[in-house]
């Protein structure tokens, strides 16, 4: 038992973080709820679609009538219970990532409003990228996503403030993740993912965080146009390092951006992968989650491989399944988008082998040409 309630909250968050590592997910998840019941911050089972989205409105307007600067001049006065309730709500946000990734913009602005009230640390910068991330994935207004890459820089800037490694790969990942690929070069954003992937190996922090980060840099140094061979190379050392460290989840999606990556530099011949993660596969299917974005992922590969090895049927296809997922990622889908309108001009034959889609895509290229136009603006 801890001599303090400072020393009973430094355990649970050790305990809740093992849990997590371990991925004993439902255990973590009801662990950490408990623990910040007791810290009065009340978190439901779950939450009503119109109640989030007017409580991420009311966030948008509480930070909308606030300058950068206010927001890089909060207090970091916090008592270290505050402290250990913004730590609870990371981890707990961390955790639903996987197990209700629906509760994510929830507890984003709850996070939000707590810092906003009492004062920030260094957990309330992973909060505001966060909320900036959540804004990027459904918010359909290009000013929306102009607000939210205002707020998502602010929480950049405001990390500078604290001298804290271990929020690194969490902050990286959300920011150069979901929120400056609208804005920055991929370029850019994979050597800052890269930066998460190695502090959160070298600072002994989640390594989950640390792949989670590999997966992005391998995803975005891939779209920027990084060099084939050394991308495979860096691709092959990131999954090693996971399967020394045991880490399921990650795997299989690195493995289908290394598939593409083998099959555009000689067709897999003599770069095809050394071991298989099918069976791997089998048994995470089983998690919704899990399923849907391992999908996506698969299908973005083999739509970027499709349209560069000139299968252009193949490409159609995949794209298509891309264009009717709900759930598809912004950023994919400004991609997938681009690549499908692209492929579309080599004459998608109809089922038949005859004539041509033409008249079936006109509307792929407005919606292309429409949520380019956007994506530019946002562009420096």
């Amino acid at each position: 038992e801890g001599r303090c309630l400072e020393d009973k909250l430094d355990a649970y968050y050790l305990y809740v973080t093992i849990l997590h590592v371990c991925e004993e997910r439902d255990e973590a998840y009801i662990t950490c709820r408990e623990v910040l019941s007791q810290l009065n911050q009340i978190i439901p089972e779950s939450i009503d679609t119109r109640k989030l989205i007017a409580m991420i409105k009311e966030t948008g307007d509480m930070l909308g009538i606030m300058s950068d600067d206010d927001l890089l001049v909060l207090t970091q006065e916090l008592e270290m219970c505050r402290v250990f309730t913004l730590k609870f709500y990371t981890l707990l946000t961390c955790i639903a990532y996987w197990k209700k990734p629906e509760m994510m913009p929830f507890l984003a602005c709850r996070i939000i409003r707590f810092s906003l009230k009492h004062g920030v640390c260094q957990d309330s910068v992973f909060g505001f990228v966060l909320y900036a991330s959540v804004l990027c994935q459904q918010c359909r207004l290009p000013l929306g996503i102009q607000e939210a890459c205002r707020v998502g820089k602010v929480a950049m800037s405001l990390l500078k403030r604290f001298d804290s490694p271990e929020i690194v790969p969490k902050v990286n990942f959300a920011y150069y993740g979901f929120v400056a690929v609208h804005t920055l070069p991929l370029q850019i954003c994979a050597d800052h993912l890269r930066k998460g992937f190695e502090v959160g190996m070298s600072a002994g922090e989640s390594a989950t965080f640390a792949f989670y980060n590999s997966i992005h840099l391998i995803r975005v140094a891939l779209l920027g146009g990084e060099n084939l061979p050394t991308l495979l190379k860096e691709t092959d050392y990131h999954l090693e390092v996971m399967t020394r460290f045991r880490n399921k989840l990650s795997m299989p999606y690195l493995s289908a951006y290394r598939e593409t990556i083998s099959m555009l530099i000689d067709k897999g011949q003599s770069t095809g992968p050394k071991i298989s993660y099918a069976k791997l596969e089998e048994r995470m299917a089983s998690n919704a989650v899990y399923a849907q974005r391992h999908e996506e992922t698969v299908y973005v590969s083999r739509t970027f491989q499709s349209f560069w090895m000139g299968y252009s049927e193949r490409c159609h296809h995949y794209a298509k399944k891309l264009l009717e997922m709900q759930l598809l990622g912004r950023h994919n889908k400004l991609m997938i988008l681009f690549y499908a309108a692209l492929n579309a001009f080599r004459g998608v034959k109809n089922s038949n082998g005859n004539g041509s889609q033409f008249l079936k895509v006109r509307t792929l290229y407005k919606d292309a040409i429409s949520a380019l136009r956007s994506a530019a603006e946002l562009s420096p």
